[in-house]
């Protein structure tokens, strides 16, 4: 028996762990999926791409913004978030059909976004 053991643990020791890992990612995924649309989802994500947007990783912030965007289309923040991440890029144009999309109104937006809306139009 201990020589089994030892044998599993030598040739799948390391696979075992990345599929335990790809499982659970799975299962957050499909639970995400299955909840969505929702306006409690996506702020995990969208602090995780502020988070990468102030370290400069520009590229994997919009993928977490798209995905916030994806799971809860309701949140503005959002929205405004992947302009500014899309501006910082270099995409100006992108980002400010982002912001044309938005179609608000002045009181219905927190001053971080309406900073971010300037700034993009000038």
């Amino acid at each position: 028996m201990r020589h089994i053991w030892l044998g599993c643990r030598k040739n799948c020791g390391d696979s075992v762990v990345s599929k335990v890992k790809t499982n659970k990612k799975d299962r957050n995924e499909r639970r995400e999926e299955l909840l969505r649309p929702n306006r409690y989802l996506g702020y995990d994500r969208d602090g995780l791409g502020m988070y990468l947007l102030s370290r400069g990783a520009y590229k994997i912030a919009e993928s977490q913004f798209r995905r916030a965007i994806w799971l809860n289309p309701f949140e503005v923040r959002f929205v405004g978030h992947l302009a500014w991440c899309l501006y910082k890029q270099g995409s100006h144009k992108g980002a400010k059909n982002y912001i044309d999309q938005l179609n608000l109104k002045g009181e219905d937006i927190d001053e971080e976004i309406r900073t971010i809306i300037h700034l993009i139009k000038s």
